[in-house]
């Protein structure tokens, strides 16, 4: 009975065990896709924050004055409109600080390091926005090839250890009762 379920059973591993491999290969693959479309929209912020402090930066020099100066009037002034829109401003400068610092970080970063420095730079709102438009792609550049194979040995480690995980729960129910020969 035993060798009558084994075949089946092997059969079933094996297949899972491509299927488990090819899905960690094509999700994987993916990545440099979604990486490019991440990067287009974290341009469009910066684009659109660049010109937002611009504007900004204009009203300061048309009143003499720079931009941290013009930013400091509008803090000290007496008016809680006047304060707030000072707030703005500071928030303003601060993201465009820490978007083009990712920016240059993200498009710097070598093959191998590029995931490792997403993860550390990434906007996740932005990051969200990304997946809920993301297009999925057909890599054809040696970056995809590459992390179809890291997605393909990442899955099949996983489904290997999950079986060797699962070994001794399945012999303790496959085991032969002792005295009992068929």
């Amino acid at each position: 009975m035993r060798k009558l379920l084994a075949y089946p059973l092997r059969f079933l591993d094996q297949f899972l065990d491509r299927v488990i491999a090819g899905l960690g290969a094509i999700l994987l693959a993916q990545f440099p896709q979604y990486f490019g479309q991440y990067l287009q929209r974290l341009g469009g912020h910066l684009n659109e924050l660049r010109h937002q402090v611009a504007e900004y930066e204009e009203a300061a020099a048309s009143l003499g004055l720079t931009l941290g100066e013009y930013i400091n009037e509008h803090l000290q002034a007496g008016s809680e409109i006047f304060v707030s829109t000072g707030r703005i401003m500071v928030e303003l400068t601060g993201r465009l600080a820490e978007m083009e610092a990712a920016f240059a970080a993200l498009t710097g970063a070598s093959l191998p390091a590029r995931w490792l420095v997403f993860i550390k730079y990434a906007d996740w709102s932005i990051a969200a926005e990304t997946w809920r438009h993301f297009t999925p792609g057909v890599p054809t550049t040696v970056e995809g090839l590459i992390y179809a194979g890291a997605g393909l040995l990442l899955a099949w480690s996983l489904y290997s250890l999950l079986k060797a995980l699962c070994r001794p729960f399945f012999r303790l129910f496959g085991a032969k009762k002792e005295g009992h020969n068929p």
